[in-house]
């Protein structure tokens, strides 16, 4: 950066992008972002433009405004003309202004001395820029938020790592806390690789000596399969092609799912869980799409709360429903159709009951119970004694609950219960689904009707228009007549 876009850059509120492809818009990302890792950042930029080399260093300190007692933000900024292969400074003031802020600088940066300042451009070559962020930010225990000790490839989020801790956790907890989808929670390494949507080719993130490998989900994704979407923009009837590919995710954890959404290559809102809490229905799935056509807001970790975001995460619900129905039995997750799981709760009647009418259990009827609650997909069994008559099926069932007791029908009763939980979670799932699909129509209907009724008004304006038009013609024709009625009397 010249002198003059460094002054812009460490500005609030100035933003000169203008790009369709680029996200920044409100000229405070780069100061936000620094202000959060710690309370001061030092900035050295290098640039040779039109003929013209020079170099810069500029100063935003919490730190020095805070114990000044500055009323105003405050930036100190020096630069040279290194043109001619000398730092020679560029003066816009006054010699003594300039003086002042290189004063300010040494005194509240890790700098002692001018020589030291200069020697930061070392490694910056002909152009480019070196950003150092210092006295980072405590957490509440008063060590610092970022962890540099535990991982020498890495940078980590402390609190959130320890959330991570794996030393107590089962196989599956590890294998959950060792994917994508948990990592970028606290891991800068996870997190740069998944940031973009497309391949980097023209730079290279360096993290702490090693370059980031990019990390595509994509090809993780089995059974995959593209899915359109049309959405209509705000305000027009333009609509435009939004393509989202989804799949299960290879080898990890079925609770793994979600959506990561870009926008403008850029990862916004990563593993967006969209359908509902406590539902096993779209459990594994994961897709992937670029969303230029919302807002994301100025923090750039979500999206603005408009209707094309609630018409999307609709969308989204019902293409991991579709999806979930004509792909999850593929990898044995098919749950039961509504009316064969009424059906089976119906005949789920414990043989002992049925036969025996209530006798105390044998040893074989607590071991058929204890074989269905042994499965995670337990199939329906006749009992291997008495006089029941019942052929096997391999319809599967709700998960049953291991009962230790003397009544068999408390264990049938628990059984039901149990059963009866998580169709109501299905079926509210389902229902959502379904009013989701209504409220979209809906939608679409109440756009139709008012671009009809902007018509008919429109219509309706041009009939008076017109209408008006021909009064005065017949208004002029009648006068016309009269006058030379007039004219033939006289």
């Amino acid at each position: 950066m010249d002198p003059d876009r460094l002054r812009k850059c460490m500005s609030l509120g100035y933003s000169s992008k203008t790009s369709n492809s680029t996200i920044g818009q409100y000229g405070n990302g780069f100061k936000t972002s620094t202000m959060r890792l710690g309370a001061d950042v030092i900035v050295f930029s290098r640039s040779s433009h039109s003929g013209r080399a020079t170099q810069s260093v500029g100063l935003l300190s919490y730190t020095f405004l805070r114990r000044t007692g500055q009323d105003d933000v405050i930036v100190p900024m020096i630069d040279y003309d290194i043109s001619d292969h000398w730092a020679e400074a560029i003066v816009y003031g006054s010699q003594d202004d300039w003086s002042t802020n290189l004063k300010t600088i040494l005194e509240w940066s890790p700098f002692a001395t001018k020589m030291d300042l200069l020697q930061q451009f070392d490694d910056i070559k002909s152009h480019g820029t070196k950003i150092i962020v210092f006295n980072l930010w405590l957490n509440d225990e008063g060590i610092y938020e970022l962890n540099f000790d535990d991982d020498d490839e890495d940078i980590t989020l402390r609190d959130e790592a320890n959330l991570g801790n794996t030393s107590k956790t089962n196989k599956r907890g590890r294998e959950l806390q060792s994917h994508i989808s948990y990592r970028f929670r606290y891991s800068l390494r996870a997190y740069a690789s998944i940031l973009y949507l497309k391949k980097f080719t023209n730079f290279s993130i360096i993290l702490r000596g090693k370059p980031v490998e990019q990390y595509s989900i994509l090809d993780e994704l089995k059974l995959s399969k593209v899915i359109t979407y049309r959405p209509q923009l705000a305000g027009t009837s333009k609509e435009i092609l939004v393509e989202t590919s989804l799949g299960f995710v290879k080898d990890t954890p079925s609770s793994v799912c979600g959506f990561n959404v870009y926008h403008k290559n850029r990862l916004i809102r990563p593993f967006w869980k969209v359908t509902a809490d406590g539902s096993s229905k779209g459990n594994g799935v994961v897709g992937v799409l670029e969303a230029n056509f919302i807002e994301p807001a100025h923090d750039k970790q979500d999206f603005e709360r408009s209707s094309l975001f609630f018409k999307l995460e609709t969308k989204l619900k019902q293409m991991v429903m579709d999806y979930w129905k004509g792909h999850c039995h593929l990898i044995g997750l098919k749950p039961l159709e509504p009316h064969l799981q009424n059906l089976l709760r119906e005949s789920f009647v414990p043989p002992q009951v049925q036969v025996a009418n209530a006798q105390t259990p044998s040893p074989t009827n607590f071991q058929t119970v204890t074989d269905l609650a042994a499965h995670p997909r337990p199939h329906f069994r006749s009992a291997q004694s008495g006089n029941s008559g019942r052929a096997n099926c391999n319809m599967e069932l709700p998960a049953v609950q291991l009962m230790t007791g003397n009544a068999i029908g408390s264990v049938k009763k628990d059984a039901q219960i149990s059963s009866s939980s998580c169709m109501s979670i299905d079926q509210i799932c389902e229902e959502n689904i379904q009013l989701f699909r209504r409220c979209e129509s809906f939608i679409q209907r109440e756009t139709e009707l008012k671009r009809t009724i902007e018509e008919l008004e429109k219509e309706l304006e041009d009939t008076k228009k017109k209408s008006s038009e021909l009064s005065l013609r017949l208004e002029s024709q009648k006068k016309l007549k009269l006058l030379k009625q007039l004219g033939q009397k006289a």
